[in-house]
């Protein structure tokens, strides 16, 4: 079952990063609510992009009645909540859910690390964010280049070079499985650079607390 048209303020803006003590009331609704493989799989769901029920239904394949059952129980714990309305192929309106938080994390230690340990979390979180948007940037840009340089190779074939044969070269060079495998790959590089550097700021915060 499908949706028609736009969802309804379908744009989930979930809190920060929720870290759960481990001994605590919340994090013993969420065991609850995560108790069976069939609630793990629709709140997995729900993480790669908000759904629908009958959405998390074709993901998880298990049936509708079972897929609000566990909806229930994964909103009471503060797992989920509803992200805005979507409407079926007969135009029944649906709820659609996303998940409350940007991240879900059990932590076991003093409450004066928690503390520490949420700070930290929204910072990393944060920078990492925004390295994956500076690094799709930069694969976009280098993309874009490659293509113009493939087209004034191609003209090569004018000065009696094929351009059959350019466009194999070119093709060699830029195919996206072979950058995307290449650590000397500008893009990769500078992706796994700012892992690098966002992990020795995690540890320099930490450590000044």
């Amino acid at each position: 079952m499908g949706l028609l048209g736009s969802r309804v303020f379908a744009d989930p803006d979930p809190d920060e990063p929720r870290v759960l003590d481990i001994q605590g009331s919340d994090a013993e609704r969420a065991f609850d609510a995560l108790g069976s493989e069939t609630a793990r799989g629709i709140l997995k769901a729900i993480y790669e992009q908000p759904r629908t029920p009958p959405e998390i239904r074709g993901v998880v394949g298990t049936s509708l009645q079972n897929v609000h059952y566990h909806l229930d129980r994964l909103e009471g714990a503060d797992l989920i909540e509803p992200a805005g309305t979507g409407y079926s192929e007969k135009g029944n309106e649906m709820t659609v859910y996303a998940p409350c938080n940007e991240a879900l994390v059990l932590f076991a230690g003093t409450d004066h690390d928690r503390s520490r340990f949420e700070r930290l979390l929204g910072r990393v979180l944060s920078l990492y964010l925004l390295l994956g948007t500076l690094t799709i940037g930069l694969a976009l840009f280098l993309r874009d280049t490659a293509q113009g340089g493939a087209e004034v190779f191609t003209m090569s074939a004018d000065t009696g070079e094929s351009a059959a044969q350019a466009a194999d070269g070119v093709a060699r060079t830029t195919d996206p499985a072979l950058v995307g495998l290449s650590l000397t790959d500008p893009a990769v590089a500078f992706f796994l650079g700012g892992l690098v550097v966002i992990a020795g700021l995690a540890a320099v915060w930490w450590v000044r607390g």
